[in-house]
């Protein structure tokens, strides 16, 4: 692994923290009623991994197995990179649904003057 893919990977690590810091995401977890505890441990994972990251960079150029285990990290990071790309994919997709359903709503009550509960919309 040369110096570019080594900065590349921690770049990576940095935006899969951030990524499920954001608040769609969080929101989307809440949502989905999905375990946050494992959330939170998954970034505290990350933050670890990025701090460990340094240290093994500089190690791999004497250890083969430092220099392996980057390697598959890497193709770690990839997959999670796609994997949280799905999940913002499911929590734009939920955003626009909600979004439709409203705008329905809206338009039904302004067409046909509808109430609810007694109260106009």
């Amino acid at each position: 692994m040369d110096l570019i893919g080594e900065a590349l990977i921690s770049a990576s690590v940095q935006v899969l923290c951030d990524r499920i810091t954001s608040s769609e995401f969080v929101d989307l977890f809440r949502q989905k009623k999905l375990d946050e505890p494992l959330l939170m441990n998954l970034k505290t994972t990350l933050l670890t991994l990025f701090v460990v990251l340094n240290d093994a960079e500089e190690k791999q150029l004497v250890n083969p197995a430092v220099r392996e285990w980057l390697n598959e990290l890497k193709l770690a990071v990839f997959d999670a990179e796609d994997l949280l790309d799905e999940i913002d994919t499911e929590a734009l997709r939920c955003k626009l649904e909600d979004t439709r359903v409203v705008s329905k709503i809206r338009k039904l009550c302004t067409t046909e003057n509808c109430s609810w509960s007694g109260r106009s919309c």
